[in-house]
């Protein structure tokens, strides 16, 4: 096969695409899309391998697996070898504990199934996940291994080639619309599992059936730069809340098949020296660019002021590794003896580490006993938050919403509503406590990730949960609210801050319409890395180290809010000094931004001595 310089330049745009994405890179929204043109490609290439096979009788599965696992697994083992080396000296237990069942899951290709099981709101957050870029090499795996069965039994009983070619188009047109389905019933199903992403590798089936039958070069130039066009569009124009996959992911998919059928190979551009090594060193990149940004983001170097400088460095360091691992380990020749001899060697030496939890003797006790605190104490914080039940976490959970007794209200006593997201919910708890003794009523609506102001945006439970609170049940029993308190993460606003004082402006004002006192809990600090990590690293090395670590924007975005709504704005942000660890061991904080009960606790004492505070809590009391 000649070189195709316009399949390298796919692979290059792809995985700068995914680099740009996962490093947070402005305009670059919609990188993740560059996995998708990964698919197009592997489908072409196999399936051009696999038929090309056939036509000249020699096809055979063990050499098609063979050159698979030799194309493969030389460069992913030594990736978990090094990850694994790394991790073992700078992970918390709990933390190289899930790193091992990634990497196993990982090297046998099965981290997809992985991932799509183990989806929770208080797990390790994804971009903690050093692995979790492997899911893609999982499906595309379990693709291998189905798909020239398929091939060739349709070989074998389908020898008229329209009905053949028939046959196939309608399998990947059906796939493709099963895919579609299953999105909006279990996304995150739909974006891990083979089923609902094999139709992509099979457009790439298609574009080798088709690629050959244009012979005008003018028409095949302006087919090829229309499916570049369609790439880059989605990598800069679609963002992460696009329902993934879908219908907007037939335009990268087709892009990429336009461009590799019109095989138009003469543009200077694609065979630039920078186009060819990114498409040569691709593969490799892809495997270091994510462990590289998530080791950083462990040790919390991302989110930091200089994020400029840490960035742009966080890349050069990729590439270079990237460039190694190509170099010395992708470029090379391995038998299949000798490459499941290593990995076998790796996958048994993971294990056993996981097994002995052999690094805990790199950590003191509390050490360990701090950065386990989340999972430790996973019950106390699903009562916390009212987890499932006034706390929405899943679209299941906002359906039952309006049956769960969240918005009782009472005849007796004052009834003051609490909104908002995860940060309103981590304080339901405390609230209800105080005002239970002041002889108020705490109704609770609160849902991960939905920020409690209009217009409403988000997942579709933010429609479900805050739409209703405001629109329906708010006009309905306005009478009986004597008042509202809107809390949220402000920072995860999309809108820039002039923007979202509109919003929460446009929000009291609907509120004002009804004669409902509110008022705003303003943003917590925020850090770059796990709260209880910093507290275990601080009692490993015996220094204070979480001022270092705290995110710059939440106390920006603090001050912005305090100065626009001063009068209803209630200032919680903690600069002077940080909480730290309780008497008995609690720390502060969860995770990066959410509070334990201790913390809940001390932000509401802080709340409670705000004078803002003190006059909405007397005008709810003298209200008739």
């Amino acid at each position: 096969m000649r070189f195709r310089y316009d399949i390298n330049a796919l692979r290059g745009i792809a995985v700068m695409a995914v680099l740009l994405f996962h490093y947070k890179a402005q305009y670059f929204n919609g990188g993740f899309s560059g996995v998708d043109v990964f698919f197009v490609i592997s489908g072409y290439l196999m399936t051009r391998i696999i038929i090309t096979s056939f036509n000249e009788n020699g096809f055979s599965l063990r050499d098609f697996y063979s050159k698979r696992v030799k194309r493969i697994i030389p460069a992913l083992a030594a990736l978990v070898a090094i990850i694994t080396f790394v991790g073992f000296f700078i992970y918390f237990p709990i933390d190289f504990k899930a790193m091992g069942e990634n990497s196993i899951s990982s090297l046998l290709f099965v981290s997809n199934i992985l991932y799509w099981q183990n989806s929770d709101y208080f797990a390790p957050a994804s971009d903690s996940n050093i692995l979790l870029h492997t899911w893609s090499l999982s499906v595309e795996w379990q693709f291998y291994i189905i798909y020239p069965i398929v091939l060739v039994w349709l070989n074998k009983w389908m020898k008229d080639k329209n009905r053949y070619l028939s046959i196939y188009i309608a399998l990947t047109l059906i796939l493709c619309i099963v895919s579609i389905a299953v999105t909006y019933y279990n996304p995150t199903a739909s974006f891990y599992l083979l089923p609902t992403r094999a139709w992509e590798m099979m457009i790439g089936g298609l574009a080798f059936y088709g690629e050959n039958r244009i012979k005008n070069l003018k028409l095949r130039i302006t087919i090829a730069l229309i499916g570049y066009a369609l790439i880059f569009y989605c990598i800069l124009r679609m963002d992460n809340r696009v329902a993934w996959p879908g219908v907007h992911t037939l335009i990268p998919t087709l892009g990429t098949c336009m461009v590799i059928i019109a095989d138009w190979n003469d543009w200077g551009i694609i065979k630039t020296p920078v186009s060819r090594f990114f498409g040569k060193i691709s593969y490799s990149l892809y495997l270091w660019h994510w462990p590289v940004f998530v080791i950083a983001k462990y040790v919390g170097l991302i989110g930091m002021s200089k994020n400029i400088i840490v960035l742009p460095s966080l890349m050069i360091l990729s590439i270079g590794l990237a460039f190694l691992s190509y170099r010395y380990v992708e470029s090379r020749t391995y038998s299949s003896r000798k490459i499941f001899k290593y990995s076998g060697g790796i996958l048994m030496l993971t294990l056993l580490l996981m097994i002995t939890n052999a690094n805990a003797l790199v950590f003191k006790t509390k050490s360990v006993e701090l950065s386990n605190y989340a999972r430790d104490h996973k019950k106390e914080m699903d009562a916390q938050f009212s987890t499932g039940k006034c706390f929405v976490n899943t679209n299941e959970d906002a359906r039952k919403f309006r049956s769960a007794p969240c918005l009782c209200l009472s005849d007796s006593i004052k009834n003051i509503l609490l909104i908002g997201d995860s940060h309103a919910a981590q304080l339901s708890s405390s609230l209800r406590e105080v005002f239970s003794g002041m002889n108020i009523q705490l109704s609770q609506a609160t849902a991960s990730g939905c920020l409690p102001i209009l217009p409403i945006s988000g997942q579709s439970r933010c429609k479900d949960v805050i739409n209703y609170v405001y629109y329906d049940y708010i006009s309905k029993h306005a009478s009986q609210i004597n008042g509202v308190i809107i809390c949220a993460n402000w920072i995860d606003s999309h809108d820039d801050n002039a923007t979202l004082v509109n919003n929460i402006k446009a929000t009291l004002q609907l509120l004002d319409k009804y004669h409902i006192k509110a008022i705003i809990i303003g943003q917590n600090e925020t850090y770059t890395m796990p709260y209880p990590y910093i507290a275990a690293w601080e009692y490993q090395l015996n220094i204070k180290l979480a001022r270092k670590y705290v995110k710059p924007r939440s106390a920006l975005v603090n001050d912005f809010l305090k100065y626009k709504l001063p009068s209803q704005y209630i200032d919680i942000y903690n600069s002077d000094s940080l909480p730290g660890i309780s008497a008995t061991g609690t720390p502060y904080m969860l995770d990066d931004h959410h509070v334990t009960h201790y913390g809940a606790d001390l932000l509401i004492k802080k709340i409670l001595s705000n004078q803002i505070a003190h006059a909405f809590l007397d005008s709810v009391a003298r209200e008739d």
